[in-house]
């Protein structure tokens, strides 16, 4: 396998030397779709919600800022990232605000509460049965929940990414959700497309 597909991978999974590199990126490149996400969920100051595949832990951070009366979870199989995102939101941990969870969304646990809204950006590339987890999703979630899946593949074009944005709306419709619809914002080097849809 040569470099570029190694670190590539990093992006599922990220580990060791390169799996910092990657977490790096995603916090340096990562942030403008990642606060573009959050603003079409419409977050209020009470809201539950759970992120999938924090990463480094950015939207989590921004998110807790966004919700002071409200509780955000996480969960990621990365141990790095587990770590990298503790640190960053180790006041809102203290405070009991944020949860942050090291596992598989393939394996979502259940949780005390239900989520208003739930978020996962460029990860659904990385699940082996979409619609299986969506449902599972989905039933953790409040009755009228939004979620929002973000996408900005690799080494792609902006029609590319459209396609992969009608393939998430395609998963959302089968796994119950309704209000399906499709965002997309123009970036470099490729466009980020949102999927929202409810339950």
């Amino acid at each position: 396998m040569g470099i570029f597909k190694k670190f590539e991978r990093q992006f599922g999974k990220p580990q060791g030397l390169l799996g910092r590199i990657a977490g790096k990126l995603m916090e340096l490149k990562g942030t403008e779709k990642i606060e573009w996400t959050i603003s079409l969920l419409d977050i209020q100051k009470d809201d539950k919600v759970l992120e999938i595949g924090y990463g480094p832990g950015v939207a989590i951070e921004l998110l807790s800022k966004l919700t002071p009366n409200g509780y955000i979870v996480g969960i990621d199989h990365s141990d790095l990232m587990f770590k990298q995102a503790q640190k960053r939101n180790l006041t809102a941990i203290k405070e009991g605000r944020v949860d942050l969870r090291l596992g598989d969304v393939a394996n979502l646990p259940l949780f005390d509460i239900a989520f208003d809204k739930v978020l996962s950006i460029n990860t659904i590339f990385f699940w082996e049965k979409p619609i299986e987890i969506l449902k599972h999703i989905r039933r953790v979630m409040k009755p009228g929940g939004v979620i929002a899946l973000t996408v900005q593949p690799f080494n792609e074009t902006d029609e590319k990414a459209k396609e992969y944005g009608h393939q998430m709306m395609n998963y959302l419709e089968n796994a119950g959700f309704t209000n399906v619809r499709m965002e997309i914002k123009s970036m470099k080097p490729v466009a980020s497309v949102c999927v929202l849809g409810m339950k």
